[in-house]
């Protein structure tokens, strides 16, 4: 932790009291807004910035702020992306420390409306592994001094601690969606293997009676018993299709949404077309891409629940600033608004949240289109 570098006890413990600050069982964000602040305030800076950076390496995909007033942030407009200075950090992976930023090759300035900003000090966040999670940016000491190099080795100190809280909180989230995963599996194993099974055995052993009962009224309620079976099995194989979703843990979008439709196949008898645009990773966001698979499970569920369809076709296109999720259906139809029950209205609800919109065309007899939207930048 390089803790030999920093030669004042009192700075050493405050290094040591920002650490055990960000100690937390706070939520990433919380996390995050609060390692900059203690960052900020460990070596007295007026502003601070925590640029959290994107997949590809070489953007930011967050800028978590400290010292700038909310009005003041809504008027400098959207958030950087990680070019000039900040992108020099990006690529350098290392720590770069200015007196006057403006003097620096790479910088382009600042946004009409933003505070003056002149000393600059700017540290990797790396977690365990070595991976550069994010940066913190620092700027103005409150004291009108420059940035020190004790500053800089108290503010790297703190960047290693801060990558490896960061570290931990992953790692409990990961483990927790494991555990949920391998729950969500047994359940889905136990149904399938157990309870269909059982049922499956019970309803045999009532048809094979059949041929031996005269009485027509007992054999109608067995008949109608068998049809209940028949649409309790059904719906069983729908909640295991449901519940039965963290398979995809690193997978594309592309390939989350073939596995959807390989489920359907498999284990609701349902034959499904899958049509995906091309670069649809690339192109949604991480929120999107979750919500349109959660979109594409509930209408697919719905598919097998009520259309009778033997064919469906599975579109996921790109429609401007808007992806769109289009699943059409063979099956018996309905007229919209009247039955519609909360699955419709589930789809209604996350699509608007998402700045897009759901409708859907049904026909008696003539089967059913379903067209979900989403912004694609979430």
């Amino acid at each position: 932790m390089a803790f030999h570098k920093i030669d004042d006890p009192e700075r050493l413990h405050a290094l040591i009291d920002a650490i055990l600050l960000i100690e937390t069982d706070a939520d990433l964000d919380g996390l995050l807004s609060r390692i900059i602040e203690t960052a900020s305030r460990l070596v007295g800076a007026r502003y601070g910035a925590l640029g959290v950076i994107a997949n590809d390496g070489v953007t930011l995909s967050r800028f978590i702020t400290y010292g700038l007033e909310p009005d003041q942030r809504t008027a400098i407009g959207a958030e950087p992306s990680g070019r000039g200075l900040l992108g020099e950090i990006i690529r350098r992976r290392a720590t770069l420390r200015l007196d006057d930023l403006s003097t620096h090759i790479t910088s382009t300035g600042f946004p009409a409306k933003h505070p003056p900003m002149h000393r600059f000090l700017g540290v990797p966040v790396m977690t365990g592994d070595g991976h550069v999670f994010g940066n913190l940016y620092l700027t103005d000491r409150v004291d009108g001094e420059a940035f020190s190099e004790e500053d800089e080795q108290l503010t790297v100190a703190f960047g290693r601690a801060a990558g490896l809280v960061i570290d931990q909180d992953l790692l409990r989230k990961n483990v927790r969606a494991l555990t949920l995963a391998e729950e969500r599996e047994r359940l889905a194993r136990d149904l399938h293997d157990t309870v269909i099974q059982r049922l499956f055995g019970v309803g045999l052993a009532l048809s094979n009676s059949l041929p031996g009962i005269l009485e027509d009224d007992v054999r109608a309620r067995i008949e109608d018993v068998l049809d209940e079976l028949e649409m309790t099995i059904q719906e069983i194989r729908t909640t295991i299709f449901e519940i039965d979703q963290d398979h995809f843990l690193g997978q594309s979008l592309e390939e989350r949404v073939t596995t959807l439709s390989l489920e359907i196949a498999s284990r609701l008898g349902v034959q499904a077309k899958v049509k995906v645009a091309s670069d649809i990773d690339t192109l949604v966001g991480p929120r999107c891409a979750q919500q349109c698979l959660q979109a594409l499970r509930e209408i697919l569920s719905n598919v097998v629940r009520h259309s009778s369809a033997t064919e469906v076709d599975i579109k996921l296109a790109i429609d401007g600033a808007l992806v769109a999720v289009i699943v059409r259906d063979n099956g018996v139809g309905f007229t919209p608004n009247i039955g519609s029950g909360g699955g419709v209205r589930n789809l209604s609800s996350r699509a608007r949240e998402l700045g897009g919109n759901c409708s859907i065309d049904s026909r008696i007899g003539g089967g059913t289109t379903v067209r979900w939207t989403a912004n694609r930048s979430f």
